[in-house]
């Protein structure tokens, strides 16, 4: 009985031998041709992890650029210029709250004083009557209500912002 052939054509050196097929590129090579093939292969990879590693070591030393460093900048002082609008408006309003209230207590007190000027004039004198002791007795009711019933003040908050809104955009090559 003859021996059957299982010899095919090399893809590399185009001879008939005993071939194995490549499943990347689905030829067939001999088995020298194979471990060349294959040795190929490795230096392809070889080569593309050292591309990698260079571009990994790149990477990795990347600082931000003088670009970012700057907008990093202009962030930082839009933060502050707006805290200070904050702080120069709060203490705007705090003073006019403070300024307020003391004119209210400055009259009030104003009134209790001129009242008791008349009160010890009245007393010191002796000469008084009922629609005397009347008007005093309406004058400290009229005070003390006035005292009672203090301003009323509040706080409005306008919709329009008072601090200019700060947004990145990113820009995608």
């Amino acid at each position: 009985m003859a021996m059957t052939n299982n010899k095919t054509h090399c893809f590399t050196c185009n001879t008939d031998k005993i071939t194995y097929l490549c499943n990347g590129c689905f030829k067939k090579f001999c088995l020298l041709d194979l471990t060349r093939h294959r040795q190929i292969l490795n230096e392809e990879l070889h080569l593309i992890i050292n591309d990698y590693n260079q571009f990994k070591e790149r990477f990795d030393d990347q600082k931000p650029t003088s670009h970012d460093l700057s907008l990093i900048d202009q962030i930082n002082q839009w933060e502050t210029d707006s805290i200070d609008k904050i702080k120069q408006k709060a203490q705007e309003c705090r003073n006019i709250i403070i300024d307020y209230s003391q004119i209210f207590l400055n009259n009030t007190e104003k009134k209790f004083n001129d009242l008791y000027e008349q009160l010890k004039q009245f007393h010191n004198e002796s000469e008084f009557n009922e629609i005397n002791l009347n008007y005093l007795r309406h004058e400290l009711i009229k005070i003390r209500e006035e005292s009672n019933n203090t301003p009323k003040t509040s706080i409005w908050l306008d919709s329009q912002p008072f601090i200019n809104e700060i947004s990145v955009i990113l820009l995608e090559n």
